[in-house]
């Protein structure tokens, strides 16, 4: 079965004793669970355990069966019988409420127990799907069916509005057009057709359409004219679009007037003054901008920078008190239906190349030639408005990117001109047919084209179906229905690069941020699913020290998930030429697949656009992936040597955790977890482990080292203070489970056997929110005297210094526990489970104490608290051990020898 992996065992384990249960379906909305699950624990007066099958959980306390409505049926199926394995069912309860998508629940709940069933309405009337249950049946049926009639001849209903249609056949209109757009499909591509290009000289021909724009010219050309340079603006030509305000009084040596008698679209003047260019670029500039220094030095640095450029495109301001509707950060990136899909968003502090869906026609340089081989700016955009989106896509079609330039900055004095000859409603018309005319004529892939044409035409149906739709919605969708290419070549060009790669690089879920770093140096990309700095867990703290000691030799460019874009640390950008963001786009559903979870939620068409547009243009020779999930973009690394980092073994973790406690839910991961991490460590050239157990876990790949983990010994050095008497210190992100279940044995095991003693938690960001993410698993209570809890603290060293103990109760642990290793760099006495030292050359009763019950690792505690002679001994034995083994710097040293063999390799 799909998303099932391959030799899955559903065999589950049966208690010795076997108790009745009501279990409920509550395939309703949330609103109506948990009154749905009160009424069944009162059902018959029979106070027994209810399990609530739901897609959504109960707030009222019971046992919860989660429904994942996009996994498999026969997953979801087996997740219920394990859960109630050891059970009778009861009563089996099915709440059915009309128009909602769960049938499946429903027909699993037949599956479970046919015989128990008793179905609830939405009133929660309910009655047995039984012999017995027969007349209530029947009075249920009539009901439901005299409310399907009430609905259906009710104004809104589908047989009333159709009623309704046929006394009124004008309304026949909206949905016939419809129809008929939701049918077109996309036309053939034909050749690229391009115009022969004449002699070029270097620089800069600045065209600007004007039509009665005599005034707003005579406050912007000052301005270019001020920027120009040897190999900067050459010229400037003016397409004088019909005006009779003497615009060409302006023309001198510098500025030449076309002049137009009747006006033309504005593609169609634009390409007037693109024809008679005679330079290697053109900034095309409306008329209406105001420039502020620098502009085309920041535009020609861009080119200087990307080889095959087609267009950068500068930042766009809105006067003082205006809101900003454009910023020249230009994105396909849908939000609600009826919502326009092309937007611009705000660019992130710092955020500087980004590629862009495309340039504004209004404030970008261009490659010539490659406007003149894409046949300029096509001439059916009229009156005008979505040409510069098309012909950005026409590059981007050719494998020639568009990137927004951040310090390339104007203010717009948005539609001076255009406000003056063409009404709002006009102007919203003409957007909204070009858009469809550009999906028509420039869009070449099939799939793509379905997907933005079927979403196009939903919009204006649903504008158009609105009580009082303004008048453009129809005429929108009608034009949908009918309208053809004005010319046989408006179709599309044969594409070289993906579609679907080109809406995910212009979609807005990236961003790019120069760093400070040196570019010459061999070239190492580092691909991660956690930013590393701040170091707010144990992976980020390996990941920047090793980056520390990499910048040494080599140009880092680090490609990293966020769930927002956020300014990176300059001690990043300090070791980086550049820092990549990827937002990512978190769910709360899974997807019928056979990935594990957590790879599933980092499969991103961005990421691996963007990971192949960096690869492009920085070529490194290595690319590192940080954690097992991004294994999947091993393929996407080529050329690149591949090295997967394994912070730990996760089917070694999931076997360890399952050893604990067995769950279904751990069990169908830890299946999946084995399929993928084994096929992954045959994918990448050479798989790092953080220990040499790990190393022996490791099967099938080309090549594994070992390349442990440390500490910063300048950063984490002993404290000159005397710790706080009787204070332990716990740091672990409740991100991470293992640590969840170290700190809720400790509470139970440990902590009721010390008295007079603190207990501070460092637990990492939003803990509240990951202590009732695994409320199922593990339900800790640390609201208790004693117990101090902090969130994600960006320097930990004073909680260390105050710390009498660190303490490291681990019961499931994989690579190796750098929290430990800070501990010992603070020369901190130490208590441990042998899972909290997993994968180190420790010593037990030497550099830690270990202990393996509640008692003993109580004991150890106390043997500390009234022995300073101990304490003292274990904290200088632990910095000791730190100095010999666990420096950044011998580590950075094996990873630039494995550096070496690869780029040796490579070459």
């Amino acid at each position: 079965m799909f998303g099932v992996p391959p030799g899955t065992d559903w065999t589950m384990p049966t208690g010795s004793t076997s108790s009745e249960i009501k279990i409920a379906f509550a395939s309703c909305s949330p609103d109506l669970i948990d009154q749905f699950v009160d009424e069944v624990r009162q059902m018959a007066g029979l106070d027994l355990p209810v399990y609530v099958v739901s897609e959504f959980k109960p707030e009222l306390p019971c046992r919860w069966i989660p429904w994942h409505p996009f996994e498999p049926f026969e997953i979801n199926i087996a997740r219920i019988r394990w859960h109630i394995r050891e059970h009778t069912i009861r009563f089996n309860c099915i709440l059915v409420q009309p128009r909602q998508p769960y049938w499946d629940m429903r027909w699993a709940a037949v599956r479970i127990a046919p015989s128990k069933v008793f179905l609830f309405n939405e009133n929660y009337g309910h009655f047995p799907m039984h012999p017995r249950g027969l007349a209530q049946m029947i009075r249920h049926g009539l009901w439901r069916t005299r409310n399907f009639f009430v609905y259906q001849f009710r104004p809104g209903g589908p047989l009333f509005t159709y009623w309704w249609r046929l006394r009124n056949p004008f309304s026949f209109e909206r949905p016939v057009y419809a129809w008929l757009a939701g049918r077109r499909k996309s036309l053939k591509t034909k050749p690229l057709r391009s115009e022969t290009a004449p002699a070029m000289e270097p620089g800069v021909t600045v065209v600007i359409p004007s039509r009665q724009g005599k005034g707003l010219l005579q406050a912007l050309l000052p301005k270019i004219r001020a920027q120009a340079t040897p190999g900067g603006v050459r010229r400037v030509i003016v397409v004088d679009n019909g005006s009779d305000d003497k615009t060409n009084e302006l023309e001198d040596d510098f500025i030449e007037v076309i002049e137009v008698r009747l006006p033309l679209s504005f593609a169609d003047a634009v390409n007037v003054g693109i024809r008679a260019t005679r330079t290697t670029h053109v900034c095309l500039l409306n008329n209406d901008m105001v420039l502020e220094d620098g502009f085309f030095a920041a535009l020609n640095r861009a080119f200087r920078l990307f080889p095959d450029l087609f267009c950068a495109t500068a930042q766009i301001f809105f006067p003082a008190g205006k809101r900003r509707e454009e910023t020249g950060k230009a994105a396909w990136k849908p939000t609600g239906p009826r919502d326009f899909p092309v937007r611009c968003l705000a660019p992130a502090e710092g955020e500087n190349y980004t590629p862009v869906l495309y340039g504004s026609g209004g404030c970008s340089l261009y490659d010539t030639r490659k406007l003149l081989e894409l046949g300029c700016l096509k001439q059916s955009f009229r009156p005008a408005y979505v040409e510069d989106l098309d012909i950005g896509w026409r590059g981007w079609q050719q494998g020639w990117p568009t990137v927004f330039v951040a310090d390339a900055r104007v203010v717009h004095h948005h539609r001076s001109t255009t406000a003056r000859f063409l009404a709002a409603s006009s102007i919203e018309l003409a957007i909204e047919q070009n858009y469809l005319r550009w999906i028509l004529s420039s869009v070449a892939t099939p799939a793509v084209f379905d997907r933005l044409w079927t979403r196009s035409v939903l919009r204006a149906n649903l504008l158009a179906s609105v009580p009082e739709p303004a008048p453009i919605a129809m005429y929108t969708l009608r034009f949908a229905a009918f309208d053809k290419p004005y010319f046989d070549w408006d179709r599309p060009a044969q594409p070289k690069m993906p579609e679907e790669e080109i809406l995910a690089l212009g979609g807005g879920d990236i961003a790019c941020f120069p760093g400070v770093a040196e570019q010459e140096k061999p070239r190492v990309l580092i691909a991660t699913a956690y930013l590393p700095f701040p170091l707010s867990h144990g992976g980020a703290v390996r990941i920047y020290n090793l980056m520390r000691e990499a910048a040494k030799d080599y140009s880092l460019v680090l490609m990293s998930f966020v769930d927002e874009f956020i300014t990176p640390q300059p001690e990043l950008l300090a070791l980086c030429v550049e820092v990549v963001q990827v937002l990512r786009q978190g769910t709360h559903y899974r997807h019928a697949t056979s990935l594990p979870k957590v790879v599933d939620e980092f499969d991103s068409d961005a990421f691996r656009a963007a990971l192949k547009w960096s690869i492009s243009r920085w070529k490194p020779q290595i690319a590192q992936l940080e954690f097992t999930q991004m294994a999947q973009y091993a393929g996407d690394c080529a050329p690149a040597k591949t090295i997967l980092v394994e912070h730990d073994i996760t089917v070694d973790l999931y076997e360890q955790l399952l050893a604990d406690k067995d769950e279904f839910d751990l069990r169908l991961e830890k299946d999946r977890w084995d399929v993928f991490e084994r096929a992954a460590w045959k994918d990448v050239d050479c798989v790092a482990v953080m220990s040499d157990r790990d190393r022996n876990i490791v099967q099938g790949a080309r090549r594994v080292e070992t390349i442990g983990n440390g500490v910063d010994l300048e950063r984490f050095q002993p404290a000159a203070c005397d710790p706080v008497p009787s204070r332990l210190l716990f740091i672990g992100s409740f991100a991470h489970l293992p640590n969840l279940l170290a700190l809720d044995w400790f509470l139970r095991e440990v902590w009721p056997r010390l008295s007079g003693t603190t207990l501070h938690i460092i637990a990492g960001r939003n803990p509240d929110y990951y202590l009732n993410f695994y409320k199922e698993r593990v339900d800790i209570e640390l609201n208790r005297p004693g117990i101090e809890v902090e969130a994600f603290v960006s320097d930990v060293r004073p909680a260390y210094a105050r710390a009498e103990i660190v303490i490291a109760p681990l019961l499931a642990s994989a690579g190796t526990n750098i929290k430990v290793m800070e501990a010992m760099g603070c020369g901190k006495a130490i208590v441990a489970t042998p899972g909290g030292v997993t994968g180190l050359d420790l010593r037990a009763g030497e550099d830690f104490l270990a202990s393996q019950t509640g008692e003993e690792f109580a004991a150890a505690i106390h043997a500390i608290q009234h022995d300073s002679g101990l304490r003292k001994r274990l904290e200088t034995q632990a910095r000791s051990s730190a100095e010999q083994r666990y420096g950044w710097v011998a580590i950075g040293a094996k990873q630039h020898a494995l550096y070496e063999s690869l780029r040796a390799k490579a070459l």
